[in-house]
């Protein structure tokens, strides 16, 4: 008996040693699984992650709201509250004892902790998305690691030329009648028909919310975002409606799985470039032009050539159809009446979050979309 009771003793302490630090051993081995990139897309993207997104599609789509704003607020409400019985509890035990070597301590490990338990609840849930391989194996593609001022120019030319042919295919009456249960409609079809072309972008019970509080956006800087918790596209109904169908697709290529900004604009690209719809692939090419435009004025603008740069922004407005012009202009507008709205700090956090998540060029990232633009019409 005396050596079952020991016996039992250690099982039990081995037991509270593992509910101890089971969390550092899950953040561990996450950490150990992003080496593999490959493992990450076969077994998580295209495993795990298809099984529990779906599920938790399913269950936020019997709500016609975005749950997942309201999740958000909820955890925000409950970390001030904890944050605030953090601080009282510090105060209380500071007044009764002062040892506050030993109450720091304890404040940091708890810390720590509730760090370690968000980062593996992250990771499981969305994050090791991030880690997967690229998906150009999948595209049939080799993107470049950088482009040339040469193949932007080329480009921002071709696209000039595409805007003005597509925008002449859409009437305005197409435009103004245009509505956002129409644009989710369409992009879940456009999806469907990709499929046909590439069975990897099946996309299984789309789920697309409008927000609630599009103003928030004008504060923290979003269009569209992906709420892992609930696995809605949590989408802007109040920014202008041609950005909307990119934005759409961008947003389903996320519930897909493609957690990189580049690979989920570049989604949103194929899906816009072979639609069937005159007005999805025009609000791709007024992206993509956006981007390209960008890029080639950046490169001229590290000559100091600034007569040039002027030059090329007024060959590029002669060149663009009047039409175009006045939808640029309207979605220019849009943001510059908001843009002093949005809160610095808020910039600078997602900038930082996403070159923690292997997108080193963090919001510029959304540019890297050229090379792989660049790399799908070369094919």
């Amino acid at each position: 008996m005396a050596n079952s009771s020991k016996f039992l003793l250690k099982l039990a302490s081995l037991f509270k040693f593992i509910g101890y630090w089971k969390w550092h051993f899950m953040a561990l081995a996450i950490l150990i699984i992003t080496q593999f990139p490959e493992g990450v897309s076969k077994y998580y993207s295209n495993g795990f992650f298809k099984w529990i997104g779906l599920s938790l599609r399913k269950v936020s789509g019997l709500f016609p709201n975005a749950i997942g704003e309201y999740v958000y607020f909820f955890i925000i409400i409950m970390l001030i509250i904890n944050i605030i019985r953090k601080l009282l509890k510090f105060k209380y035990q500071y007044n009764q004892a002062h040892k506050i070597n030993l109450i720091l301590k304890a404040f940091l490990v708890k810390t720590f902790k509730y760090f370690i338990q968000v980062y593996v609840l992250f990771m499981l849930f969305w994050g090791l998305n991030y880690q997967q391989s690229s998906p150009a194996k999948q595209f049939g593609l080799y993107v470049k690691d950088r482009y040339s001022d040469v193949a932007i120019e080329r480009l921002t030319l071709d696209l000039i030329e595409e805007l003005n042919s597509t925008r002449a295919q859409i009437a305005d009456s197409t435009i103004s009648q245009l509505t956002i249960k129409q644009i989710f409609s369409s992009a879940v079809q456009a999806y469907a028909q990709m499929e046909l072309q590439y069975p990897f972008l099946k996309l299984q019970q789309p789920n697309l919310k409008l927000s609630r509080f599009p103003a928030l956006g004008d504060y923290i800087g979003f269009m569209a975002y992906y709420q892992p918790l609930t696995g809605e596209a949590i989408i802007r109904g109040d920014v202008p409606i041609l950005t909307l169908p990119f934005t759409t697709c961008h947003e389903m290529a996320h519930q897909l799985g493609y957690a990189s900004e580049t690979e989920a604009n570049f989604i949103a690209f194929v899906i816009g470039t072979e639609s069937q719809k005159p007005i999805f692939k025009y609000s791709m090419l007024l992206q993509l032009f956006t981007y390209a435009q960008s890029a080639e004025l950046t490169f001229i603008a590290k000559t100091g050539n600034f007569e040039n740069w002027k030059k090329v922004v007024n060959r590029n407005k002669q060149l663009l159809s009047a039409l175009v012009l006045a939808d640029r202009k309207k979605i220019k507008l849009f943001f510059l009446e908001r843009q002093d709205l949005l809160i610095p700090a808020s910039t600078t956090m997602y900038n930082q979050f996403l070159q923690w998540n292997k997108q080193a060029n963090g919001i510029e990232s959304y540019n890297d979309v050229l090379l792989w633009a660049l790399a799908y019409r070369a094919k």
